[in-house]
């Protein structure tokens, strides 16, 4: 807090004094040229009437050494302002250099808990892939008994078996383990013989339904032949083999897509190969497995460029992404970079515009020094000092180059502004252009979830009646006085028949969203690309308002995002007010209420972070760590919560976060 409050009270003197220095100099270059003025009003009266020379001369002197101290004092005030100008640039160097450190401390954390999640999905589908042996095994082992005869031993098997597909995530895979489970040893045994295979392929159809009713014109149709077709296994074979042929036409038209983008090297390399390759599984892998891993390739490249050529938040943010997962270097690469390239070119362009703004007034003092020696030359003169008015004129005649090379140090300077700003506003463009592409891809993939998740509630929902089926079938039979057996027989006939029920309604839905993406693609339409699959169900508006208005975990969510607004607000604020105007200290007042506010929201988030998840949440102790962080770091410590170290930040960071960093954090993981 103390280092935050000694930077913040340096960068405000810092300001304070190039504002002081401005004022300075451009009341003692005007007082310098007034001054001027009547040394050479006196030095004409004097030609004018000789006969009063001598006193004359006195008055022409007297004015000509007031104009030279007064642009001697506007040119030290011009001084003043520049040393203040370099101090000012030099200290928020430094603030970046020692800020990015600190991302790049946070970007650690978050590479190595990318790595850890890798390493952890990696364990968890080697260990479902051991599973899926073991499981195939078992079933294996129990229809290798039941065909002998052995119907004890294949029931105690197959009980295991269907143990282990409890957590399938296949439907009718799981419903019907759990009715076997449930059931008698007959019951066991029609799902070893039958019932888990019918569930099996019921679970593959209804995931072929699910990929026609997400994927483009090509798949669907393919999609819709599997489900029509009388072979209970086509399905199957649609989802091993039969999609990857089914989307060759439109996986090749993507390569050529990624292509058309001017892609990175790797990329390049790896599309051409598929293309070379010709095959529907080249083209799947390459968009499945290669683009990744070139992508990844490709990024580091181009962040290295980024960091030889960028200016200094181009430098720090490349500097912290490099460090950080391979989501933030792709993130960085498509998007964040042209906001980052923003910063830098609203940096440069205010930097220039006060350089400019110095360079004018060094060309006034200048050209008062000028004056004022020619109006000492002039009283020279006048006394009929001809050595001395030699010197003048030769110091006119510096003052004069120093005046011309101010003017054009004030116009490059400028021309440097008007660039850096055009370049901003090239930035902005390329920035809205990379929102709309990822706008269009987190479209894409909402549609996609949503379409996905209406046929996995289709699908639960089936399953269930299917189930429910089966279970009125046995109690009827058993209410008839039928056996176990027969009991057993009704309930796996029961589900038979809701199978066939759900494949003809599937394969008609299959039909319908075949002819619906033909449309589609005849029309030239994307039913994704629509405003509704913005949202992804927490928070609407980009997350600042509740999706409920009744949940506390909605409102938590909303402001705390509303509390990095105003954490970004400071920040702005707080750059701005670094540069000597006049609303420099009236800059530097609100950045500092848009601090506080930001820490109140981030209060306001914790308390309903602990009301919705409980007071003894991780989410609740989160969100406390981060409004104590905002108190220290004046409302930017809700951006740590982007790295998932708001609990131990505190034993982590060492400094305070500087607005110009936070806000490079922030662009990088909003």
């Amino acid at each position: 807090a103390a280092r935050a409050t000694r930077a913040a009270g340096t960068a405000q003197a810092l300001a304070n004094r190039a504002a002081a220095a401005a004022r300075v100099a451009r009341d003692a270059a005007n007082s310098a040229a007034a001054h001027a003025d009547k040394a050479a009003a006196a030095a004409e009266e004097a030609a004018a009437n000789a006969g009063k020379a001598i006193e004359y001369a006195k008055r022409s002197t007297e004015y000509a050494n007031q104009a030279v101290e007064a642009a001697n004092t506007a040119a030290d005030a011009v001084k003043e302002a520049q040393e203040v100008e370099a101090a000012a640039r030099k200290a928020e160097t430094d603030r970046i250099a020692e800020e990015t450190e600190l991302g790049i401390l946070e970007a650690r954390v978050r590479a190595k808990a990318e790595i850890a999640d890798a390493e952890r999905v990696e364990k968890q589908l080697t260990q479902a892939a051991q599973t899926s042996d073991e499981i195939k095994g078992l079933i294996a082992t129990a229809e290798a008994a039941l065909a002998a005869g052995n119907t004890a031993s294949a029931v105690t098997v197959g009980r295991k078996a269907a143990v282990r597909l409890l957590d399938s995530s296949g439907t009718w895979t799981r419903g019907a383990a759990e009715f076997a489970l449930a059931g008698s040893d007959h019951d066991v045994a029609n799902w070893i013989d039958a019932d888990r295979l019918l569930a099996q392929q019921q679970d593959d159809r209804e995931n072929v339904l699910a990929l026609a009713q997400a994927s483009t014109a090509g798949v669907a149709e393919g999609a819709e032949r599997a489900l029509a077709d009388s072979d209970p296994n086509a399905a199957t074979a649609f989802l091993e083999t039969g999609a990857i042929e089914a989307a060759a036409v439109e996986n090749r038209v993507m390569v050529f897509k990624i292509l058309a983008q001017d892609p990175g090297r790797a990329v390049k390399a790896k599309a051409q190969a598929a293309l070379d390759a010709g095959t529907p599984q080249a083209l799947h892998h390459f968009l499945t497995v290669e683009l990744t891993a070139a992508t990844k390739e490709d990024d580091q490249v181009e962040i290295f460029r980024l960091l030889e050529t960028g200016g200094p938040y181009m430098r720090s943010a490349a500097q912290i992404v490099l460090e950080g997962s391979a989501r933030m270097r792709r993130a960085f690469v498509v998007r964040d970079k042209f906001n980052i390239a923003r910063l830098d070119h609203d940096h440069a362009t205010h930097v220039s515009a006060i350089r400019a703004t110095l360079a004018h007034a060094a060309k006034v003092a200048a050209k008062a020094l000028e004056d004022a020696a020619r109006a000492s030359k002039a009283a020279a003169d006048a006394r009929k000092a001809a050595k001395e008015a030699a010197e003048w004129a030769a110091k006119a005649d510096d003052h004069a180059q120093d005046a011309a090379n101010s003017a054009t140090q004030a116009r490059a300077n400028a021309d440097a502004a008007d660039k850096s700003a055009a370049s901003a506003a090239q930035s902005a463009k390329a920035a809205s252009a990379a929102a709309l592409t990822a706008r269009g891809a987190a479209r894409s993939a909402n549609y996609s979830m949503r379409r996905a998740s209406a046929s996995a509630k289709q699908a639960v929902a089936y399953a269930v009646d299917a189930q429910a089926s089966a279970a009125r079938a046995a109690a009827s039979a058993q209410q008839a006085g039928q056996d176990a057996r027969a009991a057993a027989a009704a309930a796996s006939q029961a589900r038979a028949i809701a199978a066939q029920k759900r494949r003809a309604e599937a394969a008609a839905a299959a039909k319908k969203a075949a002819e619906e993406a033909r449309k589609h693609q005849e029309n030239g339409t994307n039913p994704s690309d629509k405003p509704e699959n913005d949202d992804t169900g927490d928070t609407k508006w980009l997350g600042l308002w509740p999706e409920d208005m009744k949940d506390p975990k909605d409102w938590a969510a909303a402001t705390g995002h509303w509390s990095t607004v105003f954490g970004t607000a400071s920040v702005v604020l707080g750059v701005a007010a670094l540069f000597p105007t006049p609303a420099s200290p009236v800059l530097g007042g609100l950045a500092f209420g848009a601090g506080l506010i930001s820490w109140g929201l981030q209060g306001v988030s914790a308390g309903l972070s602990g009301w919705g998840y409980g007071w003894d949440s991780s989410q609740f102790h989160q969100a406390l760590g981060l409004f104590v962080v905002g108190g220290v770091f004046f409302g930017k410590g809700r951006l740590f919560s982007k790295f998932g170290v708001a609990e131990e930040i505190g034993a982590k960071v060492s400094g305070v976060v500087s607005d110009a960093a936070t806000t490079v954090v922030g662009w990088l993981t909003w």
